[in-house]
């Protein structure tokens, strides 16, 4: 019979009445023991009717508690050196399956804009003749060029995302004259192996193409060629150092192990799918309800055992037709007991919300200001300040980068040297820093560049939009600027400009006051 069945039966069918009440014999001709015996074998037929144990409401662990055990992670961290890449595993798990992890990651690797000038160096000769201006002129366009196709914003915002992951990023370069990618090596098979000019060079594990044969056809020439090489001499050629022209190692942290550089939020992470699973257990419990129908008991039996005025079979069929129409949420037990009482399973409001504190912890470790992601509450001095220091822990990863290009441009120029400047810009100061280059260049100084750089302008865009829009669309002789109370004189008669409709006038306050008053005179 179905629950919707159930419902619809006549109330009278399932009235219970005196004529269809089934009394139990009197215990009195059985002996003591055997009444114990019946006593116990009703209880434990009374016990497997509870249709929806409480017991059952366990905590459903969640896939990072499945998959990563808090005693690993734990000793994971004391031990970064040992276990790197398993915290680089955890880290990109993380990153998938975590919202807060995934946040912190976006926003530290967006921070960066990678806006950036191109400066003269290491001149001796400072008489500009025609010959050197022309020359200067050619390399800076040539080198500006191939800076532009090097689509560095959006290649280095690859490399420190991955970076932020793993804490520590492997790419090789490939180009052409008019395509430019870097390709992102696996850092299980890579490591430092030197430091050039200040730069980070790899050797790359060779063995990777044993297990990975089919990739062997994707890679460059020179992994081709220096896998025969390993192939001739597996046990001494399986490190082998790539080529450091084409070769890019971005490391975030200053200590000796590359781990990832959110790896103490993983313990408070792992707390808060733990404290996830107990608030849903703990909100299930408050919204539970159980009921206990008690079988009646024969008025007249004094104090006799037993003495129900409802068989158990009745009774067991009337139990099972209230509990089939119930919802999840509302528990049952058969009870021999006098009376039908709810119980209420309902939380103390007092309590503290754990989640919310789960939470803190996570941006607290990270030493990222919670109200980053939450205006609640938000100062806007004081979050400034907590963002200027997550700033300053990006500007040393950009220094990294910045060395690395100025290394390529070395490398390119043999007489006239130029170098790559990476604006201490973020997302967040953008607008101070324009406004900083702009008095500046007000004033004189050299760096109408940087103006123009903190606007998101790359140096080729600069000198091709003057181009375009002086030489070849003439569009500062066609466009004439509208005429504002910054263009005009008003009618020469000096002063301050007229007073506006929706002005209000301001109060001559001082006006009304006795200035000979010394309490006005401030």
């Amino acid at each position: 019979m179905s629950k919707k069945s159930n419902t619809k039966q006549n109330t009278t069918e399932n009235k219970v009445t005196e004529s269809n009440i089934e009394t139990i014999p009197s215990p009195t001709q059985l002996d003591r023991d055997e009444m114990q015996f019946q006593k116990l074998l009703q209880f434990a037929n009374l016990a497997r009717l509870i249709k929806r144990d409480l017991n059952e409401n366990k905590i459903a662990n969640s896939t990072f508690n499945r998959t990563y055990k808090k005693s690993d992670v734990i000793g994971w961290l004391a031990n970064p050196g040992k276990y790197e890449k398993q915290l680089r595993d955890l880290s990109r798990f993380l990153f998938d399956s975590s919202s807060h992890y995934k946040r912190l990651i976006d926003y530290f690797s967006t921070m960066l804009t990678f806006d950036y000038v191109v400066d003269i160096y290491n001149q001796t000769n400072y008489e500009v003749t025609k010959e050197l201006k022309d020359n200067i002129q050619k390399r800076y366009i040539n080198t500006i060029n191939k800076l532009e196709n090097m689509n560095m914003k959006h290649e280095f915002s690859k490399l420190i995302t991955k970076s932020l992951i793993d804490g520590i990023v492997y790419g090789y370069e490939y180009s052409t004259k008019n395509s430019y990618f870097i390709d992102i090596l696996n850092p299980d098979y890579c490591a430092i192996s030197s430091i050039e000019d200040g730069v980070y060079n790899y050797s790359f594990n060779f063995q990777y193409f044993d297990i990975y044969k089919e990739e062997i056809n994707r890679f460059s020439e020179e992994f081709q060629e220096k896998y025969e090489i390993y192939k001739t001499d597996k046990r001494n050629k399986k490190w082998q150092e790539l080529d450091s022209s084409k070769t890019i190692c971005i490391k975030i942290s200053d200590s000796e192990h590359a781990v990832p550089m959110l790896a103490g939020v993983f313990e408070e992470i792992y707390s808060l799918y733990t404290y996830k699973d107990l608030q849903m257990s703990k909100t299930e419990m408050d919204n539970y309800l159980l009921l206990v129908a008690s079988i009646p008991y024969q008025k007249d039996a004094n104090d006799r055992e037993n003495a129900w005025a409802l068989s158990l079979d009745i009774a067991e069929k009337y139990f099972g037709m209230m509990s089939d129409n119930l919802p999840e949420q509302i528990g049952t037990i058969l009870s021999p007991f006098s009376s039908i009482e709810p119980i209420k399973l309902s939380k103390n409001e007092k309590e503290l919300d754990t989640l919310t504190l789960a939470e803190n912890s996570i941006y607290n470790s990270a030493g990222v200001p919670r109200m980053v992601f939450n205006s609640e509450k938000a100062s806007g001095a004081v979050l400034n300040k907590a963002i200027s220091m997550d700033e300053s822990t990006m500007f040393k990863i950009l220094r990294q980068i910045e060395r690395w290009v100025n290394r390529k441009l070395k490398d390119e120029n043999k007489k006239i040297h130029f170098k790559v400047t990476f604006l201490n810009i973020t997302e967040h100061n953008r607008k101070d820093m324009i406004d900083k280059y702009k008095d500046a260049s007000t004033l004189g100084l050299p760096v109408k560049r940087h103006f123009c750089a903190a606007l998101g302008l790359s140096p080729s865009d600069v000198m091709n939009s003057i181009l375009l829009e002086n030489d070849v669309l003439g569009i500062t002789d066609k466009f004439i600027p509208l005429s504002s109370s910054y263009t005009q004189s008003h009618d020469d008669k000096g002063g301050r400009p007229d007073k506006g409709d929706d002005v209000e006038e301001i109060t001559e306050i001082g006006d009304d006051l006795d200035t000979n008053n010394p309490e006005n005179r401030s």
